[in-house]
């Protein structure tokens, strides 16, 4: 896992403002949303455009950072990781950042984490094979350097999400 942040980007550039988005881009972003492996000549026919002008409009949102990637979608329990959790980690102002985020980068139990705002510092989405090592996992979370302490929550049910597109 790699942590990122608009701040930490080597290029320096700003992601492209939504207005720069027309309707037939929302339409290919929301369709590749719902299947990452959708083919140019699927996405074509669902635009009506042609398969070359489809190919051109993904090149470009790519091209442009609006595209980041495309990622597959695993089911954490099939891996052996069936419970997830979120916790939040709060740290003392004097913690050594770049080291605890790179414990967290090299975790194979953290999912995601991202540095938050409020009243911890840190939010991180673990994926573990039960409950006892969600203790363990909470427990090396605690043990970190500069961590004054944790909070977390047993992730019962995905709620379907918004897209983001429209």
């Amino acid at each position: 896992m790699a942590l990122t942040s608009a701040s930490r980007r080597s290029s320096g550039a700003e992601p492209a403002p939504d207005a720069a988005l027309d309707d037939t881009d929302r339409a290919i972003l929301e369709l590749l949303l719902h299947d990452g492996r959708a083919t140019l000549h699927e996405l074509a026919a669902a635009t009506g455009l042609s398969t070359s002008a489809t190919s051109v409009r993904v090149r470009r949102l790519v091209e442009r950072g609006v595209i980041a990637g495309f990622h597959a979608r695993v089911d954490r329990a099939l891996l052996g990781r069936p419970v997830e959790v979120l916790a939040q980690v709060q740290v003392r102002a004097d913690a050594d950042l770049a080291l605890f985020e790179g414990m967290l980068a090299d975790s194979v139990a953290v999912v995601s984490a991202w540095q938050v705002t409020g009243e911890f510092d840190y939010a991180v989405h673990l994926a573990c094979r039960s409950l006892p090592d969600v203790e363990a996992e909470l427990h090396r979370l605690r043990e970190q350097p500069g961590v004054r302490r944790t909070s977390a929550q047993l992730l019962l049910h995905r709620v379907p999400s918004w897209s983001g597109v429209a």
